[in-house]
């Protein structure tokens, strides 16, 4: 599985604080720790700063490459604030691996960050809602994501570089969702040839819930029985992170040995 680290983001006060105060210390201890647990894209989110949003996402982006070449995650529910954050990023590390994160299947969002993917050479993560919202229902999560992913080849995105997530609701506000998002990634496995990628949001399922880190880990064992291919998560957390390990090897996507936790973290580099 694809780890996209989620702890870069604004929406932590700490985060929040140091793009504030262009404090790149505070940046730099988090990424350590987001690395040491085997993140392989760290995902940015500026979150709720002030100031203007593209050279925040600039500060941020640079801070992080000064520690770590991998690819990097720009993260905005805003459209019009990628169009202006991709270009930035892309001028100033220009062989850095992007991924826009995200775009809706509702036209003027795909009219606005396809081409962007496109001239600059991104990634690009497709939710499967429309203008009408989150869909209550497998059916019309399917159908966005079906709609998403033709467009997105159409324009000239390899399909490796499409990634499809079929948006995860807080299970203690919507608690049928989760299982609808688990069958739309089957049921849109078999849309295409080779098939797109599949990531989740997967603290999403756990917000304002007191067992989060159970939740998390066992719904993300879950999604990866039903195909999924990349998760934005917290590397840092080691129990997740061995349920990861533990499931691929059930799924035969590693090899099995008594000391496989070791041995996979041992393929990445890291600290066993």
């Amino acid at each position: 599985m694809i780890i996209f680290s989620e702890r870069i983001n604004g929406m932590y006060r700490d985060v929040r604080g140091a793009i504030a105060d262009r404090n790149k210390e505070v940046i730099h201890r988090l990424l350590a720790e987001q690395l040491a647990g085997g993140a392989d894209v760290i995902d940015l989110n500026i979150g709720p700063t002030k100031g203007d949003p593209a050279e925040n996402f600039l500060w941020l982006a640079q801070a992080v490459h000064e520690v770590t070449d991998k690819p990097l995650s720009l993260d905005s529910a805003k459209a019009n604030v990628l169009v202006q954050a991709v270009p930035a990023v892309r001028e100033a590390l220009p062989d850095t691996g992007l991924v826009i994160n995200s775009c809706t299947a509702a036209r003027e969002y795909m009219d606005k960050l396809l081409p962007l993917a496109v001239q600059y050479r991104c990634g690009i993560i497709g939710l499967t809602m429309d203008q009408d919202g989150v869909p209550g229902n497998v059916e019309k999560r399917v159908e966005c994501g079906a709609s998403f992913l033709m467009a997105a080849i159409e324009a000239g995105i390899p399909t490796e570089d499409i990634y499809l997530d079929p948006i995860i609701l807080p299970i203690h506000a919507a608690p049928k969702q989760q299982i609808h998002a688990v069958e739309a990634i089957r049921q849109l496995a078999a849309v295409s040839d080779p098939p797109p990628r599949f990531i989740v949001g997967l603290s999403n399922v756990s917000q304002k819930c007191p067992l989060h880190k159970l939740l998390n880990r066992t719904y993300l064992v879950m999604c990866l029985a039903a195909g999924l291919d990349a998760a934005i998560c917290d590397a840092a957390d080691r129990d997740l992170i061995d349920a990861m390990i533990t499931a691929e090897a059930l799924l035969g996507k590693h090899l099995y040995s008594d000391d496989y936790l070791r041995a996979w973290r041992m393929q990445k580099g890291l600290a066993c």
